[in-house]
This record gives structure tokens, sequence and C-alpha cells, in this order.
């Protein structure tokens, strides 16, 4: 199941999205997280900006720092994204 962010806010620095995800996990032993990061174009299309990956199940509540990498899996540090994580086993 794929959630979109619905926002934008152009020319951030560190833009904020402030958006709440709610996923129902069937079979959490299976399922990744993945986090995309996109520049929405206006003419080109999404410009690709970072991606992180990772189980479900590594996933620990509270707040975390995603850290970004490149489509060849090449650090992108310092970009990262500042989440929030909760669930309910």
């Amino acid at each position: 199941e794929k959630e979109k962010e619905r926002k934008e806010k152009k020319g951030a620095f560190s833009p904020k999205w402030n958006e709440t995800f709610t996923f129902i996990i069937h079979v959490p032993e299976l399922a990744l997280m993945r986090f995309v990061v996109e520049n929405q174009g206006l003419i080109a299309g999404n410009e690709f900006l970072g991606q992180y990956t990772l189980p479900v199940l590594c996933m620990n509540k509270g707040y975390r720092r995603v850290p970004l990498f490149s489509k060849m899996g090449e650090s992108l540090e310092p970009a990262a994204l500042f989440i929030y994580v909760w669930y309910i086993r």
C-alpha cells in the first residue's frame, strides 16, 4: 500500500509536511517501509532526491532520524527525515 504526502512546501531548506499515515500490515515479518523524497516538478515530472528502506519490524517507536541515500545506495549525509513512529502489534 502506498501513501503520498499531499502538501507541498516550495523553496524550503527544511520543509515540514505534518502528515499522518496509517497502514494495516497483515504480514509484518515480510513488510518493508520505504521513504522516498521527490521534488515535484512542473514540466519534467518528479525529481528523485533520496530514499531509505527498512523492515517494518526494525522500526522503533518514538522520534527517529531517517538518513537518505541515493538510488545507488550512497549516503546523502546530512540529508535526513525526522519522523515519529507509533504502532500497535
